[in-house]
């Protein structure tokens, strides 16, 4: 009857009347124990768990398997390693192990400790292989990183569920594998299955990382034909996939309709608009969902900063800075300092920057002098420049982006030595630069350039719209800035490499590829250069067309030969 009581109680959520009347039981038995346990486990109180069972064990119930089953899974979520292998002793030692459960939370255990060559030993020995046995498999490696083991075990399991094509799909997502991520979605369709929000929350990342338009918006209305749950999850995943995509109009549309809005979401809509430059609408939104009683987090300051930083809002920007430490108690992070950086050296405040990195209450870091560096770099300040140089080398950033920018600046002041120097070490740390590429999708498929690619199928026509494009816009008073070739080589071979850029190249081919009226909407996996950024500008002038190119930045909204940045990126 107390049994009874106890697990009613706590599937009610009514845990302290629960334990309050396991207390006053004078007769626990182990199948009371094992009840306490098993709920508490289910209410994520898993130290609560382990407490119950250390008492048990005083009290003298020998644990069976159920018993194990809680004691293991609590290990798992506490990351309790050592405890873990005690526990998976037992289950030896007591002929425990044929059990599936106990196996399959074994292998759950070991792969959340990153053991995962024992979570293998454990499955390969298992007699009967469930499915969840092969989902936890493939979920450790997949929370490991392992994408390509957790691909195989996908592979080579007998059946799948929706668990199963959920965790590979997310685990491809977050490895940036976006493109198979979309190609293994349109597989797990073609065998029936119907997802749920979990899946669309993946398959929404992908899209906005790709920032492909048209399949966002495929994806968005899949969605809603199949009625598809919206939890605040998916629609804040909605919100981010359309600001990723170059339509905060939509995003923002999204946001507007949700019945619920947590903090996350607010975050999603905040960023959405700093994308686009948009600080002001950043700022008011952050006012709506203070007046509304939502709490921000580090997160929103990190959004609001960059949106300021964006837009050229100093003042703005330095007291919500303020704000986020003195009235949210919020200690900022090396993020937030980077973000106080870029918001004083993009508005050409090179000295106030400086002071504030010599204030910090903490080191500065690699990233910290990166940014410093790109504004003096910005502001063509030499002596800042090498002095930043300097701090950044001695820094030990291991990124290959920092050092990329440090020889690209030595490189706009001719400083051809020590950009040979810089190069020189990344070769010594095995450091490659990553080479500029742009993507554009047409008709669903997405198409990829690298500067000076000539692979594409349509390369000819490409080249002749190019040619076409350049003779046009020069009418129009452009000519190449060459200060944005950095390499050290003849006026005529800068001509060219400018000419190849691989936004250019995409711009082109939508221009050949999409009709009158179609945005051509570009994606860069760099910062856009200054003369691409006026080509632009010319281009959609010239052929009445609106370009969109994100590039690791911010959007660019090109309009009429104007750009929303209004140049301040």
């Amino acid at each position: 009857m107390v049994n009874a009581l106890v697990d009613m109680y706590m599937k009610c959520g009514a845990a302290d009347k629960a334990i309050q009347l396991f207390d006053e039981c004078v007769d626990r038995n182990l199948v009371l124990y094992n009840t306490v346990m098993s709920n508490y486990v289910k209410l994520g109180k898993v130290k609560e768990s382990l407490d119950t069972f250390r008492e048990m064990l005083d009290l003298g119930p020998k644990p069976d398997r159920v018993t194990m089953l809680s004691v293991i899974t609590s290990s798992a979520e506490l990351g309790d390693y050592s405890f873990g292998m005690q526990c998976h002793a037992y289950v030896l030692r007591n002929g425990l192990e044929n059990w599936d459960n106990i196996s399959n939370s074994l292998i759950d255990m070991y792969a959340k400790s990153n053991r995962q060559e024992l979570a293998c030993r454990v499955f390969d020995q298992m007699p009967n292989k469930t499915t969840v046995s092969w989902n936890s498999l493939l979920a450790g490696f997949a929370r490991n990183g392992e994408v390509e083991s957790a691909r195989r075990v996908f592979d080579e399991m007998p059946e799948r569920n929706l668990v199963s094509w959920n965790t590979i799909i997310a685990a491809l997502v977050h490895e940036s594998l976006f493109k198979e991520a979309i190609e293994l979605f349109h597989s797990m369709q073609k065998e029936g299955l119907i997802p749920d929000e979990a899946t669309m929350v993946s398959i929404a990342s992908a899209c906005g990382y790709l920032g492909a338009l048209d399949l966002a918006k495929w994806t968005y209305n899949y969605i809603k034909k199949h009625n598809i749950n919206r939890n605040v999850r998916l629609d804040t995943s909605l919100v981010d996939m359309f600001a990723r995509c170059g339509s905060p109009k939509i995003a923002m549309e999204i946001f507007d309709s949700m019945k619920e809005k947590d903090v996350s979401a607010w975050t999603a809509a905040i960023g959405a608009v700093a994308m686009e430059g948009n600080g002001k609408r950043a700022l008011e939104l952050f006012e709506e969902m203070v007046m509304l009683g939502v709490h921000p987090d580090a997160v929103v300051f990190s959004g609001l900063l960059f949106a300021c930083s964006h837009s050229g809002l100093v003042k703005q920007g330095m007291d919500i800075f303020e704000t986020m430490k003195e009235c949210y108690n919020i200690t900022p992070s090396i993020v937030h300092y980077g973000c106080v950086v870029d918001l004083l050296g993009r508005a050409g405040f090179l000295n106030e920057a400086l002071d504030f990195i010599n204030s910090m209450p903490v080191e500065p870091t690699g990233e910290i002098w990166s940014s410093f560096l790109s504004a003096c770099r910005t502001h063509k300040n030499e002596k800042m420049a090498s002095f930043a140089g300097e701090k950044l080398t001695k820094s030990n950033n291991e990124k290959t982006g920092a050092h990329v920018l440090l020889s690209n600046i030595y490189a706009s002041f001719g400083k051809w030595d020590d950009v040979a120097n810089v190069r020189m070490r990344m070769r010594e740390k095995g450091m490659k630069k990553v080479p500029g590429s742009s993507s554009i999708e047409i008709d669903g498929v997405v198409h990829e350039f690298t500067c000076g690619s000539e692979s594409h199928p349509l390369n000819g026509i490409i080249a002749s719209m190019l040619d076409e494009i350049n003779g046009r816009i020069r009418d129009e008073g452009y000519f190449r800035d060459l200060t944005n070739v950095l390499m050290d080589v003849d006026e005529g071979e800068k001509e060219f490499l400018l000419s190849r850029h691989s936004e250019k190249v995409a711009i082109a081919f939508g221009l050949v590829s999409s009709g009158r009226g179609v945005a051509v909407r570009v994606v860069k996996n760099l910062r856009m250069c200054l003369d691409c950024h006026t080509f632009a500008k010319i281009v959609s002038k010239v052929y009445d067309r609106e370009i969109v190119v994100r590039d690791n930045k911010r959007f660019h909204f090109f309009r009429r030969g104007e750009c929303s940045c209004g140049d301040y990126w």
